[in-house]
C-alpha cells in the first residue's frame, strides 16, 4: 500500500494547463471566443476548463506525464 504515491506535474503539463484555462476564461467570461462547430464560445471556455483539470490531475496520479 506505500508504493502509490503523487508526483508532481512536468512543466509541460502545467503550460498545457494553463492555455487552456486562459481558453476558458477568454470564452467563458470575456467572450472572445467565437462560435466553432456549432459549440458557443461559453462552451468551448467551460470544456477548457475540464480538460485542464483533468490534465493536471493526471499529471499527479501518472509520473513522466
Amino acid at each position: 500500500m506505500g508504493a502509490r504515491m503523487n508526483f508532481a506535474p512536468r512543466m509541460p503539463t502545467i503550460i498545457v494547463g494553463c492555455a487552456l484555462v486562459l481558453i476558458g476564461l477568454l470564452g467563458t467570461f470575456v467572450g472572445a471566443i467565437p462560435e466553432i462547430a456549432g459549440f458557443t464560445g461559453e462552451v468551448i471556455g467551460a470544456w477548457s476548463f475540464v480538460v485542464a483539470a483533468v490534465v493536471l490531475v493526471l499529471g499527479m496520479v501518472f509520473e513522466g506525464i
